[in-house]
């Protein structure tokens, strides 16, 4: 079984690929419609949801080290945890009035969607693992 360091680098890697690909889907409908600042907004909103999703996953990797009974809880907790960073972070970064604030909140709802099946996936494959090493 590899260990959380190896998983958590995966869930990384695979958060920053699919934000690359929203970025890159996202970039020339928002420099249409919102212009340069509304890309710059995009790139600040798909960051939220990246920070937030590696945040969020952390219970369900340290949880999957451990008693599978504890799976559940650790899945609620990182749900939890994911809302509760992507609202801090977005609450600040809207008061600080450096985004443009139609299109960072709109990238910001379309990459946690994105990150959230990121982190599914991730979630999937640590409960599937523990399974496989416990009865």
């Amino acid at each position: 079984m590899k260990s959380f360091g190896q998983t958590y680098a995966r869930l990384v890697l695979a958060s920053l690929g699919t934000a690359l690909a929203v970025g890159i889907l996202g970039y020339y409908p928002t420099l249409r419609i919102a212009g340069a600042d509304g890309v710059t907004a995009m790139c600040a909103g798909i960051g939220v949801s990246v920070v937030a999703g590696c945040v969020g996953a952390i219970p369900i990797g340290l949880a999957g080290q451990g008693d599978p009974t504890r799976v559940p809880q650790a899945i609620l907790t990182a749900t939890a945890v994911r809302f509760l960073v992507v609202m801090a972070i977005t609450v600040s970064v809207v008061f600080s009035g450096w985004f443009e604030r139609a299109a960072l909140g709109l990238w910001i709802g379309i990459s946690y969607l994105a990150m959230l099946l990121v982190d599914t996936l991730y979630a999937v494959r640590v409960v599937g693992k523990m399974k496989g090493n416990h009865p």
